[in-house]
């Protein structure tokens, strides 16, 4: 799982039955934070929303396997929106990168 940042949305013309109820949202993954709260960024990806994230908005995404996990039958989704982030409070050691 790791953080990003919600950058704008995706139109789809025709998709999955088993995706109603949510959107696709273009997500900016953060690569590494700095202690003064500077970001860089991983390539942009696709993420399902069901929670109703907007753009700027920090979320937390999970990726794989795993995002297929909320739904009862096997779903087509690689990414998935699995919370929607306040707040990040970081205090870097010295030693780990984000």
């Amino acid at each position: 799982m790791r953080l990003g940042t919600v950058i704008g949305t995706v139109t789809l013309t025709v998709k999955s039955p088993r995706l109603r109820g949510g959107r696709m949202l273009l997500v900016q993954p953060w690569a590494s934070l700095s202690a003064a709260g500077a970001k860089e960024f991983a390539p942009v990806i696709a993420v399902y929303d069901e929670l109703g994230a907007a753009a700027g908005q920090t979320v937390s995404i999970s990726e794989g396997a795993e995002a297929s996990c909320p739904f009862p039958t096997p779903t087509p989704v690689d990414a998935y929106c699995a919370a929607l982030v306040d707040e990040v409070f970081y205090e870097p050691s010295g030693k780990e990168k984000l």
